[in-house]
């Protein structure tokens, strides 16, 4: 028993660790809510906009039921037009069966979301791949990635932007009743259209294509503006859900969701949790043919440095002090630049920048870019997350590419 306890303790933290390991706050909030009012890098505020200023004409109706007790509660003109993006789009049977008859009445449904339903996409003949290992592991690699629409006439134009890739796509579509409409970086399916009875059923896997922060970089709002051209041009009423970006789990028939059930209704989830039981066995079992003795750790001489400068950076947050960060991140910069580079960071005129190119070995566009933002965020009394995310990524950037 006293050889148990420590990995019983083990077992509950590396537990705890896997329930916690999502509550990490940003810097500003990258939480993917996709809510219609959400004004945060990731809210759905844009797309929104863009569809009353599309279809301005018409009102357009937010849906906060299941799909199932909105059809039941709500009448819809012909032709009308569903929109939901969400993280997750996870419905049960009757919300499935619901989406399809409301399709093949001849209505356009949009389903946008990371993980859909393998209950809807079975009744589809459609199949997503599973990348969440690759992006668990490739989820902090932040670089510029693409994504494009396959629209005949338009050629196939490329919609950029700065964060994580891309890498969601369908793996099986049903090619007698769908069609690819668009494809992600390395040149796989990620939007699809499927033709059901006099309807259409659009399947969209990156649902960050419809962000607050993608569609506001340069103009990707055309992505939107180009995706609605292939609607029908006179919809009967305009639907937006704001239900499904709000449901993270399957519930059961009986309303149940607790954590196992929720665990192991999902292969990837349910293999990892075996695994980790697994190790944990072999760790128990190895360890107890030989026990050492356990040598004394010597704390190391804490750096009280870093502690004040994680104290004094928290008040900042919790101040939401864009403009004072914004600040220390331009007095840093400069300061690695004197140190590096041995250049004086007074001025930011054109000799200034191109010296620092040369030495950099950064290109003269990024570095007088940067130093564009800087200067603008140094003389604005406020500064927003959106100034401030992309003072950083180009900083970053800067970094990444220097000698």
């Amino acid at each position: 028993m006293r050889f148990l306890k420590p990995h019983i303790i083990l077992l509950f933290v590396l537990s705890a660790a896997l329930l916690s390991c999502g509550n990490k706050n940003g810097l500003p909030d990258l939480r993917e809510t996709y809510q219609y009012k959400d004004a945060k890098p990731f809210g759905g505020k844009i797309a929104h906009a863009l569809f009353s200023e599309i279809y301005s004409n018409k009102s357009i109706n937010i849906n906060k039921k299941s799909f199932s007790k909105f059809r039941s509660d709500t009448y819809a003109d012909s032709a009308s037009i569903y929109m939901s993006v969400s993280r997750s789009f996870y419905c049960s049977q009757d919300d499935a069966e619901s989406i399809i008859d409301f399709v093949e009445e001849g209505h356009t449904m949009i389903i946008a979301s990371s993980v859909i339903d393998t209950i809807l996409l079975d009744k589809v003949y459609c199949k997503q791949a599973n990348t969440m290992f690759v992006n668990l592991f490739m989820g902090k690699l932040y670089n510029k990635t693409h994504t494009s629409l396959s629209l005949t006439g338009e050629g196939n134009k490329r919609f950029e932007y700065f964060y994580q890739p891309f890498n969601n796509y369908f793996s099986k579509v049903d090619s007698m009743s769908a069609r690819v409409v668009g494809v992600n970086e390395a040149g796989r399916p990620n939007m699809i259209v499927l033709f059901l009875g006099k309807g259409r059923l659009y399947l969209h896997c990156d649902p960050r294509a419809f962000s607050n922060y993608f569609l506001l970089k340069e103009n990707n709002y055309e992505y939107l503006q180009q995706l609605m051209q292939l609607m029908k041009p006179r919809p009967g009423n305009i639907f937006w859900d704001d239900h499904y970006n709000r449901i993270n789990y399957r519930e059961d028939k009986d309303g149940g969701n607790s954590a196992l059930s929720i665990l192991f209704k999902y292969p990837e989830l349910t293999i990892a949790f075996w695994i980790l039981l697994l190790l944990l066995l072999f760790y128990i079992l190895f360890n107890g043919k030989r026990k050492q003795r356990i040598i004394p750790v010597i704390k190391p001489v804490e750096n009280t440095s870093i502690a004040f400068t994680q104290a004094i950076a928290g008040l900042y947050m919790a101040e939401k002090d864009n403009k004072t960060i914004a600040e220390k991140m331009v007095t840093y910069f400069n300061d690695h630049i004197r140190n590096r580079y041995f250049l004086t960071t007074h001025g930011s005129g054109k000799d200034f920048v191109q010296t620092l190119s040369k030495k950099s070995g950064v290109s003269f566009e990024s570095v007088q870019a940067l130093y564009n933002t800087m200067e603008q965020v140094q003389q604005a009394e406020q500064v927003s997350d959106f100034e401030l995310l992309t003072l950083n990524e180009q900083i970053q950037n800067f970094y990444k590419n220097r000698n």
